[in-house]
């Protein structure tokens, strides 16, 4: 696969590639991602040095959140978006944040069937 820029665009064309794999892969990147999220990233979107720095310092427990929403994202091949706006000039702080409107259900046995959207959203304060 190959590496994308961490723009909505590029997120984008991340899913299409992902989404166009066989059901064994796209299961395997799915728990790929839940268990090793900012590895993930950092394998699958281009970064520049702040996004990199940004990510090392991610909480793991956001970050395993995040990998866990993923995960039911490209098990059910749903929509993800990304909203990031250009940073402010000057000393500022970003947030990352995502929101979601996923319903999820499983029998127990077999993986996890979802529908609904998932939206990643950076935001900064000055």
């Amino acid at each position: 696969m190959t590496k994308q820029p961490l723009t909505p665009v590029g997120v984008q064309n991340k899913l299409t590639e992902l989404y166009a794999l066989a059901d064994l892969a796209l299961q395997t990147e799915a728990l790929t991602i839940q268990s090793f999220f900012k590895e993930w990233v950092k394998a699958n979107f281009t970064l520049n040095t702040k996004q990199d720095e940004y990510l090392d310092n991610l909480n793991d427990q956001i970050a395993a959140y995040f990998g866990s929403q993923c995960s039911l994202c490209f098990s059910s091949k749903l929509p993800i978006d990304l909203i990031y706006p250009a940073p402010p000039s000057g000393e500022y702080s970003k947030w990352t944040g995502s929101s979601n409107n996923l319903a999820v259900k499983s029998d127990g046995k077999e993986k996890p069937t979802a529908t609904g959207s998932l939206t990643f959203e950076f935001t900064y304060t000055v």
